[in-house]
């Protein structure tokens, strides 16, 4: 733990890069902030936020709302033992999720723009005695003025996508001096592991320890949103909505479809496709009632996944019909749903497995197919009751992830 790490910068290419760059990130922010009904998200970027200062801090970054449900578990424990969290996002659909969820408990924001001198500003504003980058947040000039500033780091629930290893040389060099910047590289299995060492991740600094986001919290109560009985479509990106409704076989019309998007921002734009469908439909953030002739509930809301999950029939994890990867299957296995997710399976290969392939968790080629087994399901109740019974007890086996993260992190303390 007292070994140096050295310190080099992102390189006079990328802060090169950087300038014009700037131009491209100011525009981002306006548009970004506006799209998701954050006016002020660009001013965070630029100049800091609310609660800037105080005492010492553990910094806890995650990208977007998946990554910042999937590490909070991890923050609640640490702020349980006093310690005081800046909590920060990229996305402003993230910075929401984090006020949603932990409002004054932590101090919440955006990361600020990958200069130098914003980024010497953040940390000059910040007293921060640990870092933990959740997943692939690697952005090399706020990592090194980390490291300036003489911030350890710490990378948890680590992972390269397919895209970064498969980039060219000037970004994979910036990914791996990136890695460079980190004292603990905390990884979710052995592919990831392999991946990172890979790209020039320290075998000494690299260990595994497993995925934050099979944690399961225990004694969630979920209210009840929905009283009649519905399908859930769930953390659904563009395309996927339209696929769904378009497959639904004609003797299921009378089933409540409910659509989840992943970025509810979307809503509007689900609402003109359903129009022209010609469905019948209420949208939540509208507070619009459903009625027993409603075919479809648009839930374009934050904070609300869980009790919809709860009680619903089946759920379909969206993101597995595109080219995404798929999306969490682990809060609908703990509720003990009954899942059914697409071929695109980069980002929950492990959990797949984990839960059952065929026997906690369906896995279908196609939305056709998504329709047969939903068919075969509505039939068969007491297949669909098995199926979540199975998830819910292969996931109640694995180990308590955030306690082994917390040890691990405890050193840097």
């Amino acid at each position: 733990m007292n070994d140096k790490l050295a310190v080099q910068s992102p390189g006079l290419v990328y802060r090169l890069l950087s300038i014009p760059l700037y131009l491209f990130w100011i525009l981002h922010g306006v548009k970004h902030g506006a799209k998701h009904g954050l006016p002020g998200y660009l001013s965070m970027r630029l100049f800091g936020f609310a609660g800037d200062g105080g005492g010492d801090r553990v910094w806890v970054h995650a990208s977007s709302v998946g990554e910042v449900r999937a590490v909070s578990p991890l923050v609640q424990a640490l702020v349980r033992q006093g310690e005081a969290v800046l909590f920060t996002s990229f996305t402003a659909t993230g910075y929401q999720a984090i006020r949603h969820q932990f409002s004054d408990a932590v101090t919440s924001g955006v990361i600020p723009l990958d200069s130098i001198w914003n980024c010497r500003g953040f940390f000059r504003r910040h007293r921060i005695k640990l870092g933990l980058v959740m997943e692939t947040e690697l952005w090399p000039e706020l990592l090194y003025q980390a490291r300036r500033q003489q911030v350890e780091l710490i990378l948890v629930n680590a992972r390269l996508s397919r895209k970064s290893l498969d980039a060219g040389g000037f970004v994979r060099g910036l990914l791996t001096r990136s890695l460079g910047y980190f004292r603990l590289i905390l990884t979710r299995n052995q592919r990831d592991l392999e991946a990172l060492l890979s790209l020039g991740a320290s075998a000494q600094r690299t260990t595994i320890i497993g995925n934050l986001k099979t944690h399961i919290e225990s004694g969630q109560q979920h209210s009840r949103l929905i009283e009649r009985d519905y399908l859930i479509l769930a953390s659904s990106h563009s395309g996927e909505e339209l696929q769904f409704l378009e497959a639904r076989p004609a003797q299921l019309a009378d089933r409540l479809l409910v659509l989840a998007p992943r970025h509810p921002e979307r809503g509007a734009a689900i609402e003109i496709q359903l129009e022209k469908l010609g469905l019948r439909f209420a949208v939540r953030s509208k507070a619009q009632a459903i009625g027993d002739d409603t075919e479809v509930y648009l839930a374009d809301t934050l904070g609300e996944l869980g009790s919809l999950l709860a009680y619903a029939r089946i759920v379909i994890m969206g993101g597995s019909f595109n080219t995404t990867g798929g999306h969490n299957l682990i809060e609908p296995a703990n509720l003990g749903c009954a899942i059914i997710t697409g071929p695109s399976d980069s980002n929950i290969v492990e959990d797949i497995d984990m839960l059952g392939a065929g026997s906690g968790v369906l896995q279908v080629e196609n939305m056709a197919a998504c329709w047969r087994e939903i068919t075969r399901l509505l039939e068969n109740p007491e297949q669909a009751e098995a199926l979540g019974r199975e998830a819910q007890s292969r996931l109640a086996q694995q180990p308590n992830i955030v306690q082994d993260y917390l040890a691990a992190i405890k050193p840097y303390l």
